[in-house]
């Protein structure tokens, strides 16, 4: 094999590793980034994704905490979802909104910033033996610090109070029926 080809093999092979190893470093810090909450259980206070509490024998508060990087028709969804969730976990058929509120705050967040124009370049060394001398890869090649940047985002707290009952009429008429909640699909459909 020709030895510029194998050492710009290496030199992908150390980028897609330098990538990861930013990413994994990224993941470990306690601040967020800067990107759309998925539908999930919050593991704690601070976490994002759902949470709930029980208001009376029929009425739950769920709460979503997202990024302002995710949509908010998505955010209500999520949350509507999880209630749905609960009632049918509850043995009830129906649901309506009581209250509804949001709150906003700002945070700090990380986010990723990838600039696709530059080609990475990484250091190189001349490594020389007695039969000549190539340029080499450093071992370990990490992407620029300016990859990834703090930015300014919005912790979105939506919550919504819901009453649940399996008598519709006693809910009024913005009841929904849990089936149909839960039957709506949580991400887009994708367009082929």
């Amino acid at each position: 094999m020709n030895d510029k080809i194998i050492v710009k093999k290496t030199r992908v092979t150390l980028a897609a590793v330098g990538v990861s190893f930013a990413l994994a470093i990224a993941g470990c810090s306690s601040t967020p980034v800067a990107a759309p909450t998925p539908y999930k259980s919050a593991n704690s206070k601070a976490a994002y994704g759902y949470s709930s509490e029980k208001l009376s024998d029929n009425e739950i508060q769920v709460l979503f905490k997202a990024t302002d990087k995710t949509p908010a028709d998505r955010v209500q969804q999520y949350a509507l979802h999880r209630a749905a969730e609960i009632a049918n976990s509850q043995g009830f058929s129906y649901l309506a909104i009581v209250k509804t509120n949001v709150d906003k705050k700002p945070i700090l967040a990380r986010e990723i910033v990838a600039n696709n124009d530059k080609v990475t370049t990484f250091q190189t060394d001349k490594q020389c033996t007695m039969s000549g001398c190539d340029e080499v890869a450093q071992p370990m090649a990490v992407p620029n610090a300016n990859d990834i940047v703090k930015t300014q985002i919005n912790d979105i707290y939506f919550t919504i109070d819901v009453k649940m009952s399996n008598d519709m009429t006693s809910l009024g008429k913005n009841a929904f029926t849990v089936q149909e909640i839960l039957s709506e699909p949580l991400e887009p459909k994708k367009i082929k």
